[in-house]
């Protein structure tokens, strides 16, 4: 990440303009950050925040992180949202492909079933024709994934910094985590449990990426 302190300013002025935040000290509650580290960070005083902090702000303001600090956002939101208009959301039969155990020795059962049916289907709106899903087993993921859950997950769909992904190895672990960004051979990876410190996967040991779209409650699970 490449913090640039005039564009964090500008996206922040921006997004607090646009949800009518009047103020840093009102910002600050709202997010629940130290009024003082959002001040030095605003003055440029940190050098390097903390990602947790940047998460917090781009998480209320449904950005991702890294836009926040390294791309013009006023720009990029009325571009996105002009392109936004080519696709239409469906409320999709989603079906589900297979059962996994999130986390370090995980692993994905995957069920060998005809394109667009599975172990019963969930109802989820999505753009993405491909969209499949994932019963979780285990309690490895919690609070954030609970047993009978589901992840939604859209191979088609372009992931980003900050969001979630699905990752399964060449030695069949699968886990769901934050992408941070690829750099020199590795893919860097957040856990979801953000206690935990980040990872680094070599590029060559990652058989599939893909983005995560959604949890699902075991409610909507249909047979």
């Amino acid at each position: 990440m490449v913090f640039d302190l005039e564009i964090f300013n500008s996206n922040i002025k921006y997004l607090m303009e646009r949800e009518g935040i009047g103020s840093v000290t009102e910002l600050a509650k709202k997010v629940r950050l130290q009024q003082s580290t959002l001040h030095r960070l605003l003055t440029g005083e940190v050098k390097d925040p903390k990602y947790t902090t940047l998460k917090a702000l781009g998480d209320y303001f449904h950005v991702s992180p890294i836009d926040l600090i390294e791309r013009d956002l006023q720009t990029a939101i009325a571009t996105s949202a002009m392109a936004d208009e080519r696709h239409v959301l469906m409320l999709h039969t989603v079906p589900v492909l297979g059962n996994t155990q999130l986390g370090h020795s995980g692993y994905w059962s995957e069920m060998q079933y005809p394109v667009g049916s599975g172990d019963g289907f969930l109802r989820w709106p999505s753009c993405d024709r491909d969209v499949y899903a994932l019963k979780c087993v285990g309690d490895s993921m919690m609070p954030r994934i609970k047993e009978g859950e589901f992840v939604i997950v859209e191979p088609n769909q372009n992931f980003h910094p900050g969001d979630e992904v699905l990752v399964v190895t060449r030695s069949g672990e699968v886990m769901v985590k934050t992408f941070l960004f690829k750099r020199d051979g590795y893919y860097h990876l957040l856990p979801v449990n953000e206690d935990h410190a980040p990872i680094r996967l070599p590029v060559e040991e990652v058989t599939q990426m893909q983005y995560v779209a959604g949890i699902a409650k075991s409610s909507l699970w249909h047979p």
